[in-house]
């Protein structure tokens, strides 16, 4: 999109000889004057530029900015701004003056643009939900009938597909949802955490026969939102497991680290990450994507939403890989007393055995 409905045309001006001090006054009130001589537009001036260029006149202190047309793209603009150093920039058409365009009121579009195409994702998200549940019931009727054995590969994929677009439409929703809801803080057992999560994933670990290895020796208390906290663990876990081959391991350990924090890791002997996606993983709907080993879909979302939630309780995540050997993830959280634990409250839940494994 271009500049062109967000150009202001109703602006201040002075007189190129008018005093400082009445530009000054002025720009309290307003982001920038256009500064005319002889009635007619020479240059823009801000509060910044009284600052920079310090001189008894206005013409004496304008510093030159570069013009842009009407047709200019709001990214070029945007940009033009952040290395110049200008927030409002004159706009030209046909090589006349046209108007100014201001960097707030760029950034108040976007954002209000942002709202408004959020709320119409969530809107068309739940309206999804219902018929493609609706097409994954009728898929389960279908393998049910004898009579369409011969069909059975296509029905699976209809499965499957539905599957993978109930998965797609969760984590759109957890994802915009983590973002706007408060966190619900409570004490919670890192290590009971981890291992619940290891629990309600086992039949997936089972399916690719992997074998899982689990040190939990922090036995540490921390403030944590349990279903979203859980949902992050869960989503590192899954990550481990969907690029990992059937026979490998996954290793999961906990313990105190310094400066009054937990660490968690998350380690496979999965196909790893390459080099040229690595600074990706994280992103939103992120283009480094790939299917599992098994054929396991990814919606792009998973690790933007782990990152969300992790930094969230005020941690931090962070991936190691060779691209060829494995992958790690290592998850640092404050403990409890980061969060201005009351003292007497709460303890710990209590740790798992060391050493424990599980198939």
């Amino acid at each position: 999109m271009n500049i062109k409905t967000l150009i202001t045309k109703q602006y201040a001006t002075l007189d190129a000889y008018a005093g400082t001090g009445r530009a000054k006054e002025l720009l309290r009130t307003q982001d920038a004057a256009v500064i005319l001589e002889e009635n007619k537009p020479i240059g823009v001036l801000t509060a910044a530029d009284l600052a920079m260029k310090q001189h008894q006149l206005v013409i004496d202190c304008l510093r030159s900015k570069p013009a842009v047309t009407c047709t200019e793209l709001i990214s070029a603009v945007l940009n033009l701004m952040k290395t110049t150093g200008n927030t409002v920039l004159p706009v030209t058409y046909e090589d006349s003056f046209y108007g100014i365009i201001k960097q707030g009121d760029i950034l108040s579009y976007l954002h209000t643009s942002h709202e408004k195409q959020k709320v119409a994702l969530l809107a068309a998200t739940h309206d999804l939900h219902s018929p493609i549940a609706s097409i994954s019931m009728l898929g389960t009727i279908l393998k049910a009938d004898p009579a369409l054995n011969k069909h059975q590969y296509l029905i699976d994929k209809l499965s499957q597909t539905c599957d993978y677009a109930l998965v797609l439409i969760q984590d759109i929703l957890s994802t915009e949802q983590s973002q706007n809801e408060a966190l619900t803080l409570q004490d919670e057992n890192l290590d009971d955490l981890v291992n619940e999560c290891t629990v309600s994933l086992s039949d997936k670990l089972e399916s690719k026969q992997l074998i899982l290895s689990k040190q939990l020796n922090c036995n540490k208390t921390i403030k944590a939102d349990r279903l979203k906290l859980k949902r992050a663990i869960s989503n590192i876990l899954w990550n481990s497991i969907k690029f990992t081959h059937p026979g490998g391991m996954i290793s999961l350990s906990t313990m105190e680290a310094a400066d009054n924090q937990v660490l968690l890791v998350v380690q496979d002997t999965g196909i790893g990450i390459p080099e040229t996606i690595r600074d990706k993983i994280f992103d939103k709907f992120t283009k480094a994507k790939r299917p599992g080993t098994a054929g396991e879909p990814t919606t792009g979302l998973g690790l933007y939403l782990t990152k969300t939630i992790i930094e969230s309780h005020g941690g931090t995540i962070e991936m190691e890989s060779d691209g060829e050997t494995g992958t790690s993830f290592t998850v640092l959280l404050p403990a409890e007393s980061r969060f201005n634990r009351i003292q007497n409250g709460n303890g710990s839940k209590g740790g798992k055995a060391d050493g424990e494994m599980t198939h």
